[in-house]
């Protein structure tokens, strides 16, 4: 059973309210990855071998998983809707990749608190978290093509060395530059209703970075915020370019692979969003509110 949201369990938990109190008392460090990241992707994707990748931008990664060669196949070692991990291969390069065929839809169900009159669970709902992600300038969603193999389904980059957030080892070199990840966090599982965040699906990459893998049960048309108290902290880049998006460009953004009722669900978040920004202005001012 998916849990409701966000960081599940008692050690998550004392880690972000460790985080929180200890901020701004640690010496400062290099933080993790801008929330509005370079398209150079120098360095940033390794193979398996522990070696960069060689990839220039987001459309090399891309092109590769929609062609390379699967030279290797695996059940992956977690996942209910049985996924599987590829090796690929082209041009002599080698990567691993998460292969996720989930194509389902379901009628009036409940799921932990909350009920669902059409639920969604859909590898192409993978693919619209990462092109809405990379719209907005996060950075923490993994690239992702539609590509069958066999039958439809989404290939995404596998993160190396990649561990799992509820990790009990895990303490971050820069509180606050972690902090902000989850804010943003927050604000983009709200957007897309993602009601299957757990510690499970959130990588901790060797610098720090937050990754967030598996969201084929995420933008589900219900016009509802997931989880409105956990918008602390608002990204200021990433709110305005949310905010500058007409309607039409927002659905364009995710067309290719959401249904109407989903893309509507979409626009009606947004517009709780504002909402609920709106209110926290009110209350505490931008300076307060903004980062």
């Amino acid at each position: 059973m998916p849990q409701r949201y966000g960081w599940a369990g008692p050690t998550l938990l004392c880690l972000l309210l460790a985080c929180s109190v200890t901020a701004f008392a640690q010496p400062a460090v290099a933080a993790p990855r801008e929330a509005v990241p370079s398209e150079s992707l120098t360095g940033a994707w390794m193979g398996p071998d522990g070696e960069p990748l060689p990839f220039q931008n987001h459309g090399e990664v891309l092109e590769f998983l929609r062609t390379a060669q699967v030279v290797n196949r695996k059940p992956a070692p977690e996942g209910i809707n049985k996924p599987a991990v590829l090796t690929l291969e082209a041009n002599g390069v080698r990567a691993r990749a998460v292969l996720r065929e989930v194509a389902s839809e379901k009628k009036r169900i409940r799921i932990g608190e909350r009920f669902y009159f059409h639920f969604f669970d859909s590898y192409a709902n993978e693919c619209a978290a990462y092109e809405l992600a990379r719209q907005l300038g996060l950075g923490f969603v993994p690239p992702v093509v539609p590509r069958g193999i066999g039958r439809p389904g989404s290939v995404q980059l596998w993160i190396e060395g990649g561990r799992d957030a509820s990790d009990k080892s895990f303490r971050p070199r820069s509180p606050m530059g972690w902090m902000k990840q989850v804010w943003d966090k927050d604000l983009f599982d709200n957007l897309i209703l993602n009601v299957d965040r757990n510690p499970g699906n959130m990588l901790v990459g060797p610098d720090d970075e937050l990754w967030l893998i598996d969201h084929t049960r995420a933008f589900q048309p219900n016009a509802e915020l997931l989880a409105p108290e956990a918008l602390q902290k608002i990204n200021r880049k990433v709110w305005d370019r949310l905010e500058a998006m007409s309607d039409d460009e927002l659905k364009d953004v995710v067309r290719e692979f959401l249904s109407t009722d989903q893309l509507a669900g979409l626009l009606k978040r947004r517009e709780l969003l504002q909402e609920k920004v709106g209110e926290l202005v009110a209350k505490s001012g931008e300076d307060a509110v903004f980062y």
